[in-house]
């Protein structure tokens, strides 16, 4: 029996484990008022792995509310920044930043897509962002999410060694309580 030559080649289902995208190098983008769209979408993502945990549900026409993200595009509030994240010069996620309540910095929305997670894309655009803002940080996250756990664990350790500390906050009304880990650098990080 012939196979047929579309069969022979393998199809990326049938590998065992599909390969991966390029995941470097990894660089930062500043996210201004051109980049809208593209975050818009991004954040359609970011807010749809959010529902598991926060119970929230599309709109009727299958959106998520993304009117937070307006604020984090430049000359909105000036405050508040995000970066696109590329790998191998593609898109890959964002992260924004906020001012943190005791002065520092705080990380108010970290998302890296599906495809290339647990392959460095993450911890390298965290090292990157914490470098551009040495001081005191102040992550939070929600503590039942382990993966998100372990990764800022992780990246605080690749900082700052074990000088980091880890808390639960308040709990607020509407959404799962946070957890913060908090550190202070004193010189750019590198992960």
């Amino acid at each position: 029996m012939r196979i047929p030559a579309w069969k022979s080649a393998g199809m990326p289902w049938e590998a065992a484990v599909p390969s991966r995208p390029p995941s470097s190098p990894v660089a930062l983008i500043p996210v201004d008022r051109s980049h809208r769209a593209v975050l818009g979408n991004l954040g359609q993502l970011y807010r749809h792995d959010l529902s598991e945990a926060y119970g929230h549900l599309p709109n009727d026409d299958g959106t998520f509310n993304d009117r937070p993200l307006d604020r984090f595009l430049a000359g909105v509030d000036p405050q508040r920044r995000a970066w696109l994240i590329t790998a191998a010069g593609r898109t890959a996620g964002f992260v924004m930043t906020t001012p943190a309540e005791d002065g520092g910095m705080s990380i108010a929305g970290f998302f890296v897509v599906r495809a290339l997670r647990r392959t460095g894309v993450g911890r390298a655009a965290a090292g990157q962002i914490i470098s551009l803002f040495p001081g005191r940080w102040s992550i939070a996250f929600q503590r039942y999410n382990s993966g998100v756990e372990a990764f800022w664990s992780q990246v605080a350790t690749q900082v700052v060694g074990d000088s980091w500390g880890i808390h639960d906050g308040p709990t607020p009304e509407t959404r799962p309580p946070d957890t913060f880990l908090t550190f202070t650098t004193s010189v750019p990080a590198s992960v």
